[in-house]
Protein backbone atom coordinates (compact mmCIF):
# COMPACT_ATOMS: atom_id res chain seq x y z
CA UNK A 1 0.00 0.00 0.00
CA UNK A 2 3.14 2.48 0.98
CA UNK A 3 4.12 1.67 -2.57
CA UNK A 4 0.96 2.76 -4.07
CA UNK A 5 0.77 6.12 -2.15
CA UNK A 6 4.12 7.01 -3.04
CA UNK A 7 3.68 6.46 -6.40
CA UNK A 8 0.65 8.52 -7.00
CA UNK A 9 2.26 11.53 -4.81
CA UNK A 10 5.05 11.58 -7.77
CA UNK A 11 2.37 10.98 -10.77
CA UNK A 12 0.66 14.18 -9.14
CA UNK A 13 3.86 16.14 -8.36
CA UNK A 14 5.07 15.42 -12.30
CA UNK A 15 1.10 16.55 -13.42
CA UNK A 16 1.53 19.73 -11.19
CA UNK A 17 4.85 20.89 -13.09
CA UNK A 18 3.25 20.42 -16.70
CA UNK A 19 -0.37 20.89 -15.90
CA UNK A 20 -2.53 23.68 -18.06
CA UNK A 21 -5.35 24.17 -15.59
CA UNK A 22 -5.23 24.19 -11.85
CA UNK A 23 -9.75 23.48 -10.60
CA UNK A 24 -11.80 23.38 -7.46
CA UNK A 25 -15.00 20.86 -7.35
CA UNK A 26 -18.08 21.23 -5.08
CA UNK A 27 -20.71 19.50 -4.50
CA UNK A 28 -23.83 17.09 -3.53
CA UNK A 29 -22.98 13.14 -2.97
CA UNK A 30 -25.98 10.31 -2.87
CA UNK A 31 -24.35 7.00 -1.69
CA UNK A 32 -25.49 4.03 -0.85
CA UNK A 33 -24.16 1.14 1.09
CA UNK A 34 -23.58 -2.63 0.18
CA UNK A 35 -22.95 -4.44 3.36
CA UNK A 36 -22.58 -8.29 4.17
CA UNK A 37 -20.52 -9.44 7.52
CA UNK A 38 -18.28 -12.41 7.37
CA UNK A 39 -21.45 -14.74 7.26
CA UNK A 40 -22.71 -13.35 3.94
CA UNK A 41 -25.64 -11.51 5.03
CA UNK A 42 -26.45 -8.38 4.17
CA UNK A 43 -29.15 -6.16 5.51
CA UNK A 44 -31.81 -5.37 2.45
CA UNK A 45 -33.39 -2.20 2.94
CA UNK A 46 -30.41 0.04 3.27
CA UNK A 47 -31.90 4.02 2.17
CA UNK A 48 -29.97 6.54 0.26
CA UNK A 49 -28.13 9.29 2.15
CA UNK A 50 -27.02 13.17 0.85
CA UNK A 51 -23.38 14.56 1.65
CA UNK A 52 -20.86 16.64 0.39
CA UNK A 53 -17.42 16.07 -1.66
CA UNK A 54 -14.81 18.79 -2.52
CA UNK A 55 -11.68 18.52 -4.92
CA UNK A 56 -8.47 20.74 -5.58
CA UNK A 57 -6.70 19.20 -8.60
CA UNK A 58 -4.32 19.65 -11.78
CA UNK A 59 -4.86 18.87 -15.31
CA UNK A 60 -3.03 19.10 -18.74
CA UNK A 61 -3.56 18.05 -22.31
CA UNK A 62 -2.17 14.71 -23.62
CA UNK A 63 -1.55 13.57 -27.01
CA UNK A 64 -4.48 15.37 -28.32
CA UNK A 65 -5.76 18.70 -27.64
CA UNK A 66 -9.44 17.40 -26.32
CA UNK A 67 -7.92 14.56 -24.04
CA UNK A 68 -6.41 15.73 -20.77
CA UNK A 69 -5.12 14.08 -17.66
CA UNK A 70 -6.16 15.03 -14.12
CA UNK A 71 -4.63 14.29 -10.76
CA UNK A 72 -6.47 15.76 -7.38
CA UNK A 73 -6.92 15.45 -3.82
CA UNK A 74 -10.72 14.76 -2.40
CA UNK A 75 -12.44 15.04 0.69
CA UNK A 76 -15.53 12.81 0.21
CA UNK A 77 -18.36 12.26 2.81
CA UNK A 78 -20.52 9.06 2.46
CA UNK A 79 -23.46 7.34 4.39
CA UNK A 80 -26.73 5.46 4.40
CA UNK A 81 -29.58 4.59 6.93
CA UNK A 82 -31.81 1.47 7.50
CA UNK A 83 -33.25 -0.90 10.26
CA UNK A 84 -33.18 -5.02 11.03
CA UNK A 85 -36.97 -5.37 10.65
CA UNK A 86 -36.12 -8.48 12.36
CA UNK A 87 -35.19 -7.63 15.53
CA UNK A 88 -36.17 -4.14 14.95
CA UNK A 89 -32.30 -2.20 15.01
CA UNK A 90 -32.02 1.66 13.45
CA UNK A 91 -28.56 2.28 11.54
CA UNK A 92 -26.92 4.95 10.59
CA UNK A 93 -23.64 5.36 9.16
CA UNK A 94 -21.87 8.72 8.51
CA UNK A 95 -17.50 8.73 7.32
CA UNK A 96 -15.30 10.75 5.75
CA UNK A 97 -12.05 9.78 3.60
CA UNK A 98 -9.36 11.58 1.77
CA UNK A 99 -8.55 10.29 -1.59
CA UNK A 100 -5.90 10.70 -4.16
CA UNK A 101 -7.52 10.54 -7.82
CA UNK A 102 -6.10 10.13 -11.20
CA UNK A 103 -8.18 10.77 -14.26
CA UNK A 104 -9.02 11.18 -18.00
CA UNK A 105 -11.06 13.38 -19.34
CA UNK A 106 -12.25 14.36 -23.22
CA UNK A 107 -13.79 16.98 -25.02
CA UNK A 108 -16.69 16.06 -27.13
CA UNK A 109 -17.12 19.09 -29.03
CA UNK A 110 -17.64 22.73 -28.65
CA UNK A 111 -20.59 25.06 -29.14
CA UNK A 112 -19.84 28.92 -28.67
CA UNK A 113 -18.04 29.22 -25.46
CA UNK A 114 -19.70 25.95 -24.27
CA UNK A 115 -17.63 22.80 -24.08
CA UNK A 116 -19.37 19.08 -23.35
CA UNK A 117 -17.07 16.64 -21.98
CA UNK A 118 -16.90 12.91 -20.65
CA UNK A 119 -14.72 11.74 -17.61
CA UNK A 120 -13.49 8.52 -16.09
CA UNK A 121 -11.07 8.65 -12.86
CA UNK A 122 -9.71 6.18 -10.10
CA UNK A 123 -8.80 7.39 -6.63
CA UNK A 124 -7.82 5.34 -3.39
CA UNK A 125 -9.31 6.73 -0.47
CA UNK A 126 -8.41 6.90 3.63
CA UNK A 127 -10.92 6.93 6.59
CA UNK A 128 -10.32 10.25 8.61
CA UNK A 129 -13.71 10.13 10.39
CA UNK A 130 -16.64 7.81 10.79
CA UNK A 131 -19.44 6.97 12.88
CA UNK A 132 -22.02 4.08 13.38
CA UNK A 133 -24.98 4.68 15.13
CA UNK A 134 -27.06 1.68 16.19
CA UNK A 135 -30.33 2.55 17.95
CA UNK A 136 -29.22 5.20 20.58
CA UNK A 137 -25.29 4.30 20.69
CA UNK A 138 -22.92 6.01 18.29
CA UNK A 139 -19.71 3.83 17.94
CA UNK A 140 -16.64 5.07 15.98
CA UNK A 141 -15.58 3.52 13.09
CA UNK A 142 -11.43 3.99 13.06
CA UNK A 143 -10.21 0.75 13.92
CA UNK A 144 -12.85 -1.75 12.81
CA UNK A 145 -11.71 -3.71 9.54
CA UNK A 146 -14.58 -3.00 6.92
CA UNK A 147 -14.45 0.58 6.74
CA UNK A 148 -10.77 1.45 8.19
CA UNK A 149 -9.34 -0.53 5.57
CA UNK A 150 -8.40 2.10 2.31
CA UNK A 151 -10.89 1.67 -0.52
CA UNK A 152 -10.62 2.30 -4.27
CA UNK A 153 -13.27 4.05 -6.07
CA UNK A 154 -13.71 4.00 -10.42
CA UNK A 155 -15.91 6.80 -11.46
CA UNK A 156 -17.57 7.44 -14.83
CA UNK A 157 -19.76 10.44 -15.84
CA UNK A 158 -20.14 13.56 -18.27
CA UNK A 159 -20.05 17.20 -18.27
CA UNK A 160 -20.10 20.97 -19.27
CA UNK A 161 -17.99 23.28 -19.44
CA UNK A 162 -18.40 27.01 -20.32
CA UNK A 163 -15.77 29.46 -20.42
CA UNK A 164 -16.09 32.84 -19.32
CA UNK A 165 -12.18 34.49 -19.51
CA UNK A 166 -9.02 33.44 -21.82
CA UNK A 167 -7.99 32.43 -18.05
CA UNK A 168 -11.35 31.00 -16.32
CA UNK A 169 -13.55 28.50 -17.05
CA UNK A 170 -16.67 27.01 -14.87
CA UNK A 171 -18.04 23.58 -15.15
CA UNK A 172 -20.94 21.15 -13.83
CA UNK A 173 -20.53 17.75 -13.89
CA UNK A 174 -21.93 14.50 -13.44
CA UNK A 175 -20.24 11.15 -12.09
CA UNK A 176 -21.11 7.57 -11.12
CA UNK A 177 -18.84 5.67 -8.69
CA UNK A 178 -18.53 2.42 -7.30
CA UNK A 179 -16.40 1.10 -4.46
CA UNK A 180 -13.95 -1.70 -3.30
CA UNK A 181 -11.14 -2.41 -1.31
CA UNK A 182 -7.69 -3.18 -1.78
CA UNK A 183 -7.32 -6.28 0.52
CA UNK A 184 -9.91 -8.66 1.86
CA UNK A 185 -11.44 -8.49 4.63
CA UNK A 186 -14.30 -10.52 6.74
CA UNK A 187 -17.37 -8.66 5.46
CA UNK A 188 -18.00 -7.00 1.98
CA UNK A 189 -18.59 -3.45 1.61
CA UNK A 190 -19.20 -1.71 -1.34
CA UNK A 191 -20.22 2.35 -1.50
CA UNK A 192 -22.35 3.39 -4.57
CA UNK A 193 -22.54 7.17 -5.19
CA UNK A 194 -23.58 10.18 -7.35
CA UNK A 195 -21.98 13.04 -7.91
CA UNK A 196 -23.26 15.92 -8.77
CA UNK A 197 -20.51 18.62 -8.79
CA UNK A 198 -19.52 22.31 -9.76
CA UNK A 199 -16.26 24.00 -10.15
CA UNK A 200 -13.70 26.47 -11.58
CA UNK A 201 -11.41 26.03 -13.99
CA UNK A 202 -8.31 28.44 -14.26
CA UNK A 203 -5.96 28.24 -17.16
CA UNK A 204 -2.10 28.44 -16.16
CA UNK A 205 -0.24 27.65 -19.14
CA UNK A 206 2.61 29.46 -19.86
CA UNK A 207 1.85 30.15 -23.34
CA UNK A 208 -1.36 32.00 -22.35
CA UNK A 209 -0.78 35.49 -23.97
CA UNK A 210 -1.84 38.82 -22.07
CA UNK A 211 -5.29 40.78 -23.09
CA UNK A 212 -2.65 43.94 -24.06
CA UNK A 213 -1.11 41.68 -26.88
CA UNK A 214 -4.40 41.26 -28.95
CA UNK A 215 -5.33 43.49 -30.94
CA UNK A 216 -7.81 45.89 -31.36
CA UNK A 217 -9.98 43.51 -33.35
CA UNK A 218 -9.79 41.09 -30.98
CA UNK A 219 -11.09 43.30 -28.19
CA UNK A 220 -14.11 44.21 -30.48
CA UNK A 221 -14.77 40.65 -30.93
CA UNK A 222 -14.58 40.01 -27.50
CA UNK A 223 -16.74 42.30 -26.53
CA UNK A 224 -19.12 41.56 -28.64
CA UNK A 225 -18.83 38.15 -27.20
CA UNK A 226 -19.45 39.79 -23.85
CA UNK A 227 -22.64 41.04 -24.89
CA UNK A 228 -24.04 37.71 -26.54
CA UNK A 229 -22.89 35.36 -23.34
CA UNK A 230 -25.85 37.02 -21.20
CA UNK A 231 -27.98 35.43 -23.13
CA UNK A 232 -25.62 32.06 -23.05
CA UNK A 233 -25.71 32.77 -19.08
CA UNK A 234 -29.69 32.17 -19.14
CA UNK A 235 -29.10 28.98 -21.35
CA UNK A 236 -26.58 27.87 -18.84
CA UNK A 237 -29.06 28.28 -15.79
CA UNK A 238 -31.36 26.18 -17.59
CA UNK A 239 -28.93 23.48 -18.44
CA UNK A 240 -28.17 23.40 -14.61
CA UNK A 241 -31.97 23.27 -14.14
CA UNK A 242 -32.04 20.30 -16.64
CA UNK A 243 -29.08 18.49 -14.64
CA UNK A 244 -31.17 18.62 -11.29
CA UNK A 245 -34.09 17.13 -13.26
CA UNK A 246 -32.21 14.44 -14.46
CA UNK A 247 -31.04 13.81 -10.91
CA UNK A 248 -34.76 12.93 -9.79
CA UNK A 249 -35.40 11.14 -12.83
CA UNK A 250 -32.64 8.77 -12.27
CA UNK A 251 -33.19 8.61 -8.55
CA UNK A 252 -37.01 7.70 -9.32
CA UNK A 253 -35.90 5.04 -11.68
CA UNK A 254 -33.12 3.41 -9.33
CA UNK A 255 -36.54 3.28 -6.96
CA UNK A 256 -38.23 1.51 -9.57
CA UNK A 257 -35.83 -1.19 -10.58
CA UNK A 258 -34.83 -1.85 -7.00
CA UNK A 259 -39.08 -2.72 -6.57
CA UNK A 260 -38.73 -4.94 -9.44
CA UNK A 261 -35.55 -6.80 -7.75
CA UNK A 262 -37.44 -6.96 -4.25
CA UNK A 263 -40.12 -8.92 -6.60
CA UNK A 264 -38.25 -11.35 -7.98
CA UNK A 265 -36.75 -11.95 -4.14
CA UNK A 266 -40.33 -12.23 -2.89
CA UNK A 267 -40.88 -14.61 -5.83
CA UNK A 268 -37.43 -17.05 -4.86
CA UNK A 269 -38.41 -16.93 -0.99
CA UNK A 270 -42.18 -18.35 -1.79
CA UNK A 271 -40.81 -20.94 -4.11
CA UNK A 272 -38.06 -21.85 -1.27
CA UNK A 273 -40.95 -22.07 0.92
CA UNK A 274 -42.93 -24.41 -0.91
CA UNK A 275 -40.46 -26.40 -1.72
CA UNK A 276 -37.98 -26.62 1.21
CA UNK A 277 -39.35 -30.54 2.12
CA UNK A 278 -37.74 -32.00 -0.90
CA UNK A 279 -34.54 -30.01 -0.24
CA UNK A 280 -31.58 -32.27 0.31
CA UNK A 281 -33.25 -34.09 -2.11
CA UNK A 282 -31.67 -33.00 -5.18
CA UNK A 283 -33.61 -29.67 -5.35
CA UNK A 284 -31.95 -26.04 -4.79
CA UNK A 285 -33.59 -22.44 -5.84
CA UNK A 286 -31.48 -19.98 -6.59
CA UNK A 287 -31.37 -16.62 -8.09
CA UNK A 288 -28.84 -15.20 -11.24
CA UNK A 289 -28.90 -12.56 -13.54
CA UNK A 290 -32.93 -11.27 -12.82
CA UNK A 291 -34.26 -14.78 -13.11
CA UNK A 292 -34.94 -17.95 -10.53
CA UNK A 293 -33.92 -21.55 -11.29
CA UNK A 294 -35.19 -24.23 -9.86
CA UNK A 295 -32.88 -27.07 -10.57
CA UNK A 296 -34.00 -30.83 -9.23
CA UNK A 297 -32.02 -33.81 -10.13
CA UNK A 298 -33.88 -36.38 -12.34
CA UNK A 299 -33.28 -39.17 -9.87
CA UNK A 300 -35.33 -37.99 -7.36
CA UNK A 301 -38.04 -37.56 -10.10
CA UNK A 302 -37.62 -40.19 -12.96
CA UNK A 303 -36.56 -43.83 -13.01
CA UNK A 304 -33.47 -44.41 -15.43
CA UNK A 305 -34.50 -44.14 -18.96
CA UNK A 306 -38.17 -43.28 -18.43
CA UNK A 307 -39.97 -40.11 -18.32
CA UNK A 308 -42.69 -41.00 -16.01
CA UNK A 309 -42.72 -39.05 -12.66
CA UNK A 310 -42.99 -40.05 -10.07
CA UNK A 311 -44.87 -39.70 -6.99
CA UNK A 312 -42.65 -37.66 -4.62
CA UNK A 313 -41.62 -35.79 -8.13
CA UNK A 314 -44.80 -35.02 -8.32
CA UNK A 315 -45.53 -33.64 -5.62
CA UNK A 316 -42.63 -31.69 -5.69
CA UNK A 317 -43.75 -29.90 -8.88
CA UNK A 318 -47.79 -29.41 -7.73
CA UNK A 319 -46.15 -27.46 -4.66
CA UNK A 320 -44.09 -25.32 -7.61
CA UNK A 321 -47.39 -24.93 -9.90
CA UNK A 322 -48.92 -23.35 -7.01
CA UNK A 323 -46.41 -20.99 -6.41
CA UNK A 324 -46.41 -19.77 -9.93
CA UNK A 325 -50.64 -20.05 -10.15
CA UNK A 326 -49.95 -17.02 -7.11
CA UNK A 327 -47.54 -14.97 -9.50
CA UNK A 328 -49.47 -15.08 -13.77
CA UNK A 329 -46.97 -12.63 -14.48
CA UNK A 330 -43.93 -14.88 -14.73
CA UNK A 331 -42.40 -16.82 -17.84
CA UNK A 332 -41.23 -20.57 -17.16
CA UNK A 333 -38.70 -22.40 -19.45
CA UNK A 334 -38.61 -26.04 -18.31
CA UNK A 335 -35.51 -27.51 -19.72
CA UNK A 336 -34.37 -31.12 -19.42
CA UNK A 337 -30.58 -32.17 -19.52
CA UNK A 338 -28.71 -35.46 -19.09
CA UNK A 339 -25.32 -37.15 -18.63
CA UNK A 340 -23.23 -37.80 -21.44
CA UNK A 341 -23.89 -41.93 -21.73
CA UNK A 342 -25.19 -42.94 -24.15
CA UNK A 343 -29.37 -43.90 -24.50
CA UNK A 344 -29.79 -47.72 -24.33
CA UNK A 345 -33.25 -48.02 -23.26
CA UNK A 346 -35.86 -49.39 -25.95
CA UNK A 347 -39.67 -47.84 -26.20
CA UNK A 348 -40.29 -44.41 -28.17
CA UNK A 349 -36.97 -42.87 -27.29
CA UNK A 350 -34.55 -42.66 -29.64
CA UNK A 351 -31.47 -40.44 -28.06
CA UNK A 352 -30.62 -38.31 -24.92
CA UNK A 353 -32.02 -35.02 -26.34
CA UNK A 354 -35.28 -36.89 -27.09
CA UNK A 355 -35.29 -38.01 -23.29
CA UNK A 356 -34.74 -34.55 -22.13
CA UNK A 357 -37.44 -33.16 -23.99
CA UNK A 358 -40.19 -36.05 -23.06
CA UNK A 359 -39.14 -35.64 -19.50
CA UNK A 360 -39.49 -31.54 -20.01
CA UNK A 361 -42.80 -31.94 -21.34
CA UNK A 362 -43.27 -34.18 -18.33
CA UNK A 363 -43.02 -31.40 -15.82
CA UNK A 364 -45.30 -29.29 -18.13
CA UNK A 365 -48.36 -31.52 -17.97
CA UNK A 366 -48.12 -31.78 -14.25
CA UNK A 367 -48.02 -28.18 -14.18
CA UNK A 368 -50.91 -28.24 -16.89
CA UNK A 369 -52.98 -29.69 -14.55
CA UNK A 370 -53.62 -26.43 -12.11
CA UNK A 371 -56.24 -24.44 -13.73
CA UNK A 372 -55.12 -20.90 -13.07
CA UNK A 373 -51.83 -21.42 -14.84
CA UNK A 374 -51.87 -19.78 -18.07
CA UNK A 375 -50.27 -21.95 -21.00
CA UNK A 376 -49.16 -19.48 -22.70
CA UNK A 377 -46.29 -18.47 -20.07
CA UNK A 378 -44.84 -22.27 -20.35
CA UNK A 379 -42.17 -23.59 -22.61
CA UNK A 380 -40.30 -27.11 -22.58
CA UNK A 381 -36.94 -27.60 -24.40
CA UNK A 382 -34.34 -30.48 -24.13
CA UNK A 383 -31.17 -30.22 -23.89
CA UNK A 384 -29.65 -33.82 -23.81
CA UNK A 385 -26.03 -33.97 -22.83
CA UNK A 386 -25.18 -30.68 -24.50
CA UNK A 387 -25.29 -28.42 -21.27
CA UNK A 388 -23.51 -29.76 -18.48
CA UNK A 389 -22.82 -28.30 -15.40
CA UNK A 390 -20.19 -30.98 -13.57
CA UNK A 391 -18.01 -33.42 -14.35
CA UNK A 392 -19.54 -36.25 -16.41
CA UNK A 393 -16.16 -38.50 -15.87
CA UNK A 394 -17.58 -39.15 -12.08
CA UNK A 395 -20.78 -40.86 -11.44
CA UNK A 396 -21.01 -38.14 -8.57
CA UNK A 397 -20.83 -35.53 -11.65
CA UNK A 398 -23.05 -37.53 -14.20
CA UNK A 399 -26.23 -37.26 -10.90
CA UNK A 400 -25.82 -33.61 -11.16
CA UNK A 401 -25.83 -33.32 -14.71
CA UNK A 402 -29.28 -35.29 -14.68
CA UNK A 403 -31.36 -32.38 -14.17
CA UNK A 404 -34.23 -30.87 -15.02
CA UNK A 405 -34.34 -26.86 -14.66
CA UNK A 406 -37.21 -24.66 -14.42
CA UNK A 407 -36.11 -20.95 -15.04
CA UNK A 408 -38.88 -18.50 -14.03
CA UNK A 409 -38.67 -14.63 -15.58
CA UNK A 410 -40.85 -12.16 -13.91
CA UNK A 411 -42.21 -10.10 -16.97
CA UNK A 412 -39.56 -6.76 -17.13
CA UNK A 413 -41.38 -4.84 -19.96
CA UNK A 414 -42.11 -1.65 -17.69
CA UNK A 415 -38.30 -2.21 -16.31
CA UNK A 416 -37.12 -2.48 -20.15
CA UNK A 417 -39.48 0.93 -21.18
CA UNK A 418 -37.64 2.79 -18.01
CA UNK A 419 -34.41 1.78 -19.23
CA UNK A 420 -35.13 3.20 -22.93
CA UNK A 421 -36.72 6.58 -21.49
Amino acid sequence: MKRIIVVALLFAGVTAVKSQHIYFETGKTISSFHFENSQGESLKNLQKTDHVFMSLGYRRSIFTKNLYLTAEGSYNSYGAIGSDRDVGNYFEWDVTYLGARVGLDYELFHTGNFTYFIKGAASAEFLIRGTQTLNDQVYTLQGENDFDTPIYFFRGGLGIQYKVSQKLSVFTQYMYGRSGTFKNIEGKLNINDHHFGFGLLINISKDVQDISEYASTQIVQLKKELEENTQKVKEMEETVKQVDELEEVIIAKEEEIMEKEEEIQTLQESISSALRPYEGKGLTVEERNGKVYVTMETDMLFQSGSWRIGPEGEEAVTALGNVLADNPEVTVLIEGHTDNEPFRGSGNIDSNWDLSTKRATAIVEILMKNIEINPRNLTAAGRGEFDPIADNSTPEGKAINRRIEVILTPKLDDVYKLIEK
